[in-house]
């Protein structure tokens, strides 16, 4: 179980990276799709009781 809250935690630090700099960059659209994807990684993370 370590090793998928590891990954997940990895991947949700990414997609907060990639929203960020698609703010910075002005970039709706991947701000958007970045911000889906976190979204979606943290629902995960709450489902499975990932902090």
């Amino acid at each position: 179980m370590n090793e998928f809250r590891d990954n997940l935690l990895a991947r949700i630090e990414q997609a907060e990276e990639a929203v960020r700099l698609a703010a910075e960059r002005q970039d709706a659209y991947a701000a958007e799709v970045h911000g889906a994807d976190l979204a979606n990684l943290r629902r995960l993370a709450a489902e499975h009781g990932v902090k």
